[in-house]
């Protein structure tokens, strides 16, 4: 019985926050290294997401990496989980190592509070086309101001009637 109240209030909490699906957000991220995100919603379930990062070790490399991510509700339409591929390029720490290329890979989690996007995520890349290491993987939190939200559809209760103009 406890375990019920306690999910039963856990997903009343998080039905009513006031949380807006977004279309476009854009903030920075923090894990592995420091980095700029932009995220584009392209259809109901899945956004384009750009990632600018720089190391914070001098061993890092710097990388610019797009992705394709499909989203999936956990805990209503503001909790989700997400995953997804796409391609990075970078630029080598040592001027005498190849600059990496390859595929990303990525998934995390994400929640929405009202103008605030704030996703967890766990980023493995693959330098397929060049690079000293093959394998390389970055974790992330990351904070991103949403700039257009995601309109509200209203529900046209007098249907039967047609609209004038």
């Amino acid at each position: 019985m406890l375990r019920f109240l306690l999910s039963f209030s856990l997903i009343l909490i998080f039905q009513t926050l006031n949380a807006q699906r977004y279309r476009t957000a854009a903030g920075v991220r923090l894990g592995t290294g420091f980095g700029l995100s932009v995220q584009q919603r392209l259809f109901k379930q899945s956004t384009l997401e750009g990632i600018f990062q720089v190391p914070l070790r001098t061993t890092d490399d710097t990388k610019l990496t797009l992705l394709y991510e499909e989203h999936r509700k956990l805990i209503g339409k503001r909790f989700n989980f997400y995953y997804g591929a796409g391609i990075h390029r970078g630029w080598a720490a040592s001027k005498d190592d190849p600059d990496p290329s390859g595929i990303s890979l990525i998934a995390g989690v994400e929640m929405s509070l009202d103008r605030l996007n704030l996703s967890l995520d766990y980023k493995p890349s693959l330098n397929t086309f060049s690079g000293v290491r093959f394998f390389e993987s970055q974790s992330a939190l990351t904070l991103r101001y949403i700039i257009l939200k995601q309109k509200k559809k209203k529900f046209n209760w007098k249907f039967w009637k047609k609209k004038k103009g």
